[in-house]
């Protein structure tokens, strides 16, 4: 218990920078639906799904801070297995990610996403016609 409050301690930060839809009252809502999935399995490990539920989604951030979570006492092979669903521990939040996708919040979270890509896809639209006809660095240097 100490080593997940050390956990979330750390997580917090990071999930206060997300929007709102990947916030860390989304990873409270990840934990609220797996404890109910996670009846149907006779056998999980309670440290490993917890560890999955807080870092899901941050992949290359806990990889960034590796040595960090490995500090609290986590097997650095854990890491690999964030966003995997190949054990139970890691369908159960997977399943679970995907559960809220569907009513208030998955209508929220693809509107979000919708203003996202419509904002990067202008901008896109704007970089490529600034600087269409422009020299770039590339491996071979100024072209």
């Amino acid at each position: 218990m100490k080593r997940e409050k050390e956990l979330i301690k750390f997580v917090k930060p990071f999930y206060a920078k997300r929007d709102t839809m990947h916030d860390f009252s989304h990873i409270i809502r990840i934990k609220k639906k797996v404890a109910i999935l996670k009846r149907q399995y006779a056998k999980i490990d309670e440290d490993f799904l917890n560890f999955l539920i807080y870092l899901h989604g941050s992949r290359t951030w806990a990889k960034e801070n590796k040595k960090k979570i490995i500090g609290f006492g986590y097997p650095s092979s854990w890491i690999s297995k964030i966003n995997k669903p190949t054990s139970p521990e890691g369908k159960l939040v997977w399943d679970a990610n995907l559960l809220e996708n569907v009513g208030k919040f998955g209508i929220k979270k693809n509107l979000e996403c919708e203003r996202y890509y419509k904002l990067y896809s202008s901008w896109e639209k704007i970089r490529k016609s600034r600087y269409k006809n422009k020299k770039r660095l590339g491996k071979e240097g100024i072209g």
